[in-house]
């Protein structure tokens, strides 16, 4: 087993005559291994090998000419896809780098960024999709010639008259019957079937509508471009509402002028996608746009991939895992909301992707947009250090919007309604009878938040974690929202035979339920994960919203960001004060950008907005600088206290992380990890093991260790010389470690 040198892992043009192939593969050890090849083979190309009693889905990373393996222990290649497209050299040298940075397995880095269906061991194939159109018989024969009732029919007839060839995905938008009336139509020979690509598909109809760009916008757009042939990373710093968006087509629209560049636009959670990806569609209809999230099937999602990895796709628009997309002519990356923790991937490889897409940029020499009303610290740090170029997005873009006004409702002085205070309520009925809308924003979702003894104080727990089960009442369960563990709402106290048992606390569910009582006639509509289980649903939610039938909206963080409904006008927030005193050092900066991100929702047209906040705090330095506004006065004092108490941006992190279902290993292996750091004398600061504020998850007990360094040249050294020790400690293989660096969760 050798490891590839950076200059072998050079694309190769033409197949070469060498019997040795060097192979990644996804398996939890260093390096590649050597195999005999039968056949010709590429770098970059995908394998089948042995590994082992199993076959393996490996990636060609080196053609050596020489192995230092005996030749009888060479084992062979068993396939390979000579007709697949061959990942290319920035591709590896990107996956080697995030490999090396946050300690990863450089097999399982690679496989992990690719689609499933490239992780397989057979070829990887995706479903054919089929355009129509009307021909010149169709067009001729007219609609009339269709008989009245056949409603299907002629309301296709009428979408291919008006807008030409149509895709499978913009037909089921039409009618989800129209295959049927399709093959009709087919019968009568007036439609022309043609093989299109799956994400290549436009929309139905292109806005001609160009919104004139406001002097901060225009400002913007000018100086990214001015800057474009370079690597240059710019924070857009826009308030909400303040046409972030327009900005971003506008730079696409001038970037992608030449027929061969592409761009690729990070979101930071699915139900984003589709909303971006519509105004993308009708904005930019000459650009060849696709999608990469986990909503697509495997299916379109490796037909999206390799549409990119081609060229063929010019936008690419996707959450995290986008960030590795092969794409031959990038010359632009747009991060939209870079502050959302959403970025960082919690388990495997734990990248951050607005960290990656830096990397990405920086070695393409390409710009790249990091776009928020509330950045990261970190990125606000840059900003005003001078390393990122700073854009300032003051005013909103619709010109008679202004902010919502922002106060704070003391809840220790008024009598509550089940969670509600008088204001709220009041202010609700008011948006009511004015035709408006509401969105009230509580962050748990279910029925209440624990189920209660009074005779007792018995909390139902989670058995298997450090948690409280959540009261799902319509469903009659009790439910973790951590490991998934439900059972049966218990009917007495198990541990005192009380019979008197109370829901404690509020949840979407009983917060729905209070609004029904209270505010009778009201149209409330629930948004959580419960409730957009099923496909679509979301999407279906929001059309509600805009066509105006929901007159109160209740929801957790899936509404607080980058929607825009122009009716709604009042915003309440309940239930933020728990963040207030958490222990996570970055507890008060999220809650700040929660709460301006879902106080954005409000007046965003040309109706004015207000937003109460329920608190029992409401002198607090973070409400203080939220109803003011001032996000860079509030950065100014955190970065302070960063400073002062040596957090990051000002030192860097890095947290060794194991479980076990007994804590006794878990306990020595940590404590070894620890003793061996300090003996190779780093200037890190090395903590003794703690357990996790979760000391329990999904039954296994927890612990871990952080490292604390000035610089990366001081922490990565320290983890290159730990790492390898860690992986050959007898206990490395009984336990689940992992080491997470610059870490979002503790």
């Amino acid at each position: 087993m050798t490891m590839p040198e950076a200059d072998s892992m050079a694309a190769a043009d033409s197949p070469q005559a060498l019997n040795i192939a060097q192979v990644a593969i996804d398996v939890p050890l260093d390096g590649v291994f050597d195999y005999h090849s039968p056949y010709p083979l590429l770098i970059g190309q995908r394998v089948v090998v042995p590994f082992g009693a199993r076959k393996q889905v490996g990636v060609v990373t080196a053609l050596p000419a020489s192995t230092d393996l005996a030749p009888a222990k060479l084992k062979s290649v068993l396939q390979h896809f000579g007709e697949e497209p061959v990942l290319d050299a920035e591709f590896f040298a990107l996956i080697r780098f995030c490999a090396d940075y946050y300690q990863y397995p450089f097999g399982q880095a690679l496989l992990s960024a690719l689609p499933g269906r490239l992780r397989q061991t057979e070829p990887a194939t995706a479903r054919q999709q089929f355009s129509y159109s009307l021909n010149d018989t169709g067009v001729q024969a007219g609609v009339d010639a269709l008989p009245p009732r056949q409603v299907v029919q002629r309301r296709l007839y009428a979408a291919l008259l008006e807008h030409g060839a149509l895709s499978e995905s913009a037909l089921t938008a039409l009618s989800p019957g129209w295959r049927k009336a399709m093959a009709a139509l087919q019968q009568l020979g007036w439609i022309t079937e043609q093989q299109v690509y799956a994400g290549l598909r436009t929309a139905l109809t292109a806005s001609s509508v160009q919104p004139e760009l406001n002097a901060e916008q225009a400002q913007a757009v000018h100086a990214i471009l001015h800057q474009a042939q370079s690597f240059k990373p710019w924070l857009l710093h826009g308030i909400t509402g303040s046409g972030k968006t327009e900005v971003y087509i506008r730079l696409l629209q001038s970037l992608l002028a030449n027929n061969e560049d592409q761009a690729l636009v990070l979101v930071p959670e699915i139900n984003l996608t589709p909303q971006l990806e519509a105004r993308f569609r009708t904005r930019l209809p000459d650009f060849p746009l696709v999608s990469l999230h986990s909503n697509l099937g495997e299916s379109e999602r490796l037909q999206n991939w390799r549409l990119a990895q081609s060229g063929a796709a010019r936008i690419v628009i996707g959450t995290r895992l986008s960030v590795f997309t092969p794409m031959p002519r990038l010359k632009l990356i747009i991060v939209d909301e870079e502050h959302d923790t959403s970025y960082k991937q919690q388990d495997s490889m734990r990248y951050h992707a607005r960290d990656v897409a830096l990397v990405r940029a920086q070695r393409r020499q390409i710009p790249i947009l990091l776009g928020s009303a509330t950045p990261a610290l970190e990125t606000w740090h840059n900003a005003q250090s001078g390393r990122y170029g700073l854009l300032s997005l003051r005013q909103r873009a619709v010109s008679q919007s202004q902010l919502p006004a922002i106060r704070c409702v003391d809840v220790s002085k008024v009598s509550m309604q089940d969670g509600l205070s008088p204001q709220l309520i009041k202010a609700m009925r008011e948006r009511m009878e004015k035709g408006e809308q509401s969105l009230l924003f509580i962050n748990r979702r279910g029925y209440a938040p624990v189920l209660l003894c009074n005779a007792c104080h018995w909390i139902a727990p989670c058995m298997r974690c450090s948690s409280r089960l959540v009261v799902h009442l319509r469903q009659g369960r009790l439910r973790c929202h951590h490991c998934g563990h439900e059972q049966k709402i218990v009917r007495q106290c198990p541990s005192c035979g009380n019979p008197d048992l109370h829901p404690t606390g509020h949840g979407t569910q009983r917060l729905e339920e209070t609004l029904n009582q209270l505010l009778p006639g009201a149209r409330v509509l629930r948004v959580d994960r419960d409730s957009t289980r099923r496909k679509n649903a979301l999407s279906d939610m929001l059309s509600a919203v805009h066509a105006g039938e929901v007159d109160i909206l209740v929801g957790t963080q899936m509404l607080a960001k980058g929607h825009d409904f122009p009716n709604l006008t009042l915003v309440g927030v309940l239930d933020t004060d728990s963040a207030l005193f958490s222990p996570d050092f970055r507890a008060s900066e999220r809650l700040f950008a929660q709460l301006m991100q879902v106080a954005g929702r409000a007046g965003r047209a040309d109706k004015p907005g207000e937003v109460l906040i329920q608190t029992t705090f409401p002198e607090h330095t973070l409400f203080n600088a939220l109803r003011s506004q001032d996000f860079t006065a509030y950065a100014g004092s955190l970065l302070q206290e960063r400073e002062t108490t040596q957090f990051p941006p000002y030192e860097f992190l890095a947290l060794i992380k194991a479980e076990a279902n007994d804590f006794v290993p878990v306990q020595r292996f940590l404590q070894y990890a620890a003793d061996t750091a300090r003996e190779f004398g780093s200037e890190a600061l090395i903590y003794d093991p703690v357990r996790p504020q979760m000391e329990r998850l999904k039954g296994m007990e927890r612990g871990q260790l952080l490292m604390q360094a000035s610089s990366r040249q001081v922490m990565q050294p320290l983890l290159r010389q730990l790492t390898p020790l860690l992986r050959q400690h007898p206990l490395s293989n009984k336990i689940r470690w992992a080491i997470d660096v610059d870490p979002q969760e503790f």
